[in-house]
């Protein structure tokens, strides 16, 4: 059940773009308006349709434009507490949160976004010095087995449009490989996925920027089936009410694997408690990163926590998640620890090859009443290349070697000056 966010409760003036333009006019205010949906409207937010071509044209895409959307029929919402009836009821909510699309009539050809700009101020600076935009999202989406690059799926991106640059994206298309589906009928979903987006202040951003978030949930380019993405907590601010866990991962954007050796691929995990409770038992569970094929990398180190004196562990046996038992977390407390994995070698195969590490969960128990905490990670995406040949090494020669060589060539010569004596 999703716990609301604290959201400053001050206005900003808002005006809406047309069509497909999906930037907005923000004054500087510190936070998201209703980020957290509960004025049962998309105040503050713009919603809008669009249509989708039969192919996404660039897989993965890793823009808003690579994305190809035209313009159509917003089938967004806004919903009071409850549950998505295509999980089965699984994927709930205690308040009012927003629906990018919808899973049941979103088919055709259509997908719909939500999108809100800010102008960023001091007061969206956390204790870190860093801004961070946070929020929870989770896709639910119709598996009909398509190709990747006609399923249905939902796409995220945040931008800096005074500096003309992409600060974050993810994309998920429906039974990705490395994403922990859960299933119900002919749909695929997620629990709520937490993100947390850190910008440096003076590189990524600077006060005075406006940042754009953008959330899109699309059906697929067979025409036939549906998927939304639904959204909540959108705030720079970390703390919200209640118990709450929060754990992200980053890793490079691409690595190299070979097709007659291993590589190897280094994940940092940040991990903190968000919540204005202390958790007790906090414990990281870390399956192994897949290939879009589903194919397993392989377990090779694992640091320790760098805060609540806990220890990690490599996996008991093979396919086993590696944990981190972190210890008690008090309200603000984080830290991070790192994972390596080999890629295993092989060729690249299909639409997209990537490497995909979206099963990871930070689980504790509430200090105030008990109840189990649970919050999955959002997916890290790491578009894979061939890996450059090797250069084929010209043997070396040891002095030794050289020394005799040499000699045998002075005799070489003096045999060939004595024939023509």
């Amino acid at each position: 059940m999703r716990i609301s966010s604290i959201v400053a409760p001050c206005k900003r003036a808002i005006v809406v773009a047309a069509a497909l333009n999906f930037g907005l006019v923000a004054t500087a205010q510190a936070d998201f308006i209703n980020g957290n949906f509960e004025t049962g409207d998309f105040t503050g937010w713009t919603a809008q349709g669009h249509g989708i071509p039969g192919n996404i044209p660039v897989m993965p895409p890793t823009t808003l434009a690579n994305l190809g959307l035209t313009a159509g029929s917003s089938m967004s919402a806004n919903l009071a507490a409850g549950s998505a009836g295509s999980t089965n009821g699984m994927l709930a909510w205690g308040t009012q949160v927003a629906r990018a699309h919808d899973e049941v009539n979103g088919y055709n050809n259509t997908a719909s976004s939500l999108t809100q700009s800010i102008i960023l101020t001091n007061a969206d600076i956390g204790s870190d010095g860093r801004v961070h935009v946070r929020f929870v999202a989770a896709p639910v989406l119709e598996d009909p087995g398509h190709p990747a690059d006609q399923q249905p799926y939902f796409f995220i991106e945040l931008t800096n449009k005074t500096k003309g640059t992409q600060l974050f994206h993810t994309f998920n298309y429906s039974n990705e490989a490395g994403v922990p589906w859960q299933s119900y009928g002919g749909y695929k979903y997620t629990d709520w996925q937490a993100f947390d987006i850190p910008m440096t202040v003076g590189s990524d951003v600077d006060i005075g920027d406006e940042i754009e978030l953008v959330a899109v949930g699309a059906g697929c380019g067979q025409s036939g089936h549906a998927g939304a993405v639904y959204l909540d907590d959108v705030r720079t601010s970390l703390s919200i009410a209640g118990a709450s866990l929060w754990v992200t991962a980053t890793g490079p954007a691409t690595a190299c694997r070979s097709p007659v050796t291993s590589s190897s691929i280094t994940y940092t995990y940040t991990y903190e408690n968000n919540g204005d409770e202390r958790v007790n038992d906090v414990v990281v569970n870390v399956p192994m990163p897949v290939t879009s094929n589903a194919e397993n990398t392989l377990f090779s180190s694992i640091t320790n926590p760098s805060f609540g004196g806990g220890t990690c562990s490599a996996p008991v046996n093979p396919g086993d998640p590696a944990l981190c038992n972190i210890g008690d977390l008090d309200p603000g407390q984080s830290g991070t620890f790192t994972l390596t994995v080999q890629i295993p070698a092989g060729p690249l195969v299909g639409v997209d090859p990537t490497l995909n590490n979206g099963s990871y969960t930070i689980n504790g128990t509430s200090d105030v009443t008990s109840n189990p905490i649970s919050r999955l990670g959002p997916l890290v995406r790491t578009v894979l290349t061939v890996c450059a040949a090797l250069p084929t090494k010209v043997p070396s020669l040891s002095q030794f070697a050289m020394l005799l060589l040499a000699g045998m060539l002075s005799v070489l010569g003096v045999l060939s000056i004595q024939r023509r004596a």
